[in-house]
């Protein structure tokens, strides 16, 4: 007799094993749709990272400290992640030889996504401030081709995908409440 939540984990699998087969090409795909999904793979944290830059290098917008918060909470996020996957080492897709990989990566273990896990913590970031929402809905939005372009790349899993999510969550949410804390005055008690 099987627990229900190993039934449960065997489920999820196949549907995650499911997704990633209608996202990720079986043979090989054009030259023009590979080097798409490429630059897609890469191109909007790099963008992301540009814009950081961007926040730190010019003090007049004054969206230094919005940036060096979110910076600080997505490094954290990359720690979480790091112990994650020595908790859970899933295999990566070409690894465990459900697909091809469409460009070298090495063998470490794909959950959660760390690229995905980044670009949504400083969208997140970006996010709950006023004068940097636009910037963090752009960048949120830049992740969604990031993500299918990883999976169809087959360098990672849809749940790895769910599991960045859920990581740039809980660190969206530790930063806000962060920033709440920080943003309300200490009170002396005498």
């Amino acid at each position: 007799m099987t627990s229900p939540i190993a039934g449960f984990g065997t489920m999820a699998y196949a549907v995650d094993l499911r997704l990633f087969h209608a996202i990720h090409p079986s043979t090989p795909p054009s030259p023009v749709t590979l080097h798409l999904a490429r630059g897609l793979a890469d191109g909007p944290l790099i963008l992301t990272a540009a814009l950081l830059g961007t926040m730190l290098m010019f003090p007049r917008w004054s969206m230094r400290s919005i940036a060096l918060k979110a910076v600080g909470v997505a490094a954290i996020a990359l720690l979480i992640n790091l112990f994650i996957g020595t908790v859970w080492d899933r295999a990566r897709p070409f690894v465990a030889g459900v697909g091809q990989a469409w460009i070298s990566h090495a063998a470490t273990g794909s959950f959660p996504s760390d690229h995905l896990t980044v670009q949504w913590v400083l969208a997140g970031m970006l996010l709950l401030n006023r004068r940097t929402r636009a910037w963090g809905a752009g960048i949120a939005l830049l992740g969604l081709p990031m993500a299918w372009a990883r999976i169809y790349l087959g360098v990672h899993y849809p749940g790895d995908m769910l599991g960045a999510l859920a990581m740039s969550g809980l660190a969206m949410l530790s930063g806000w409440l962060w920033l709440r804390r920080s943003a309300t005055p200490a009170i002396v008690s005498l």
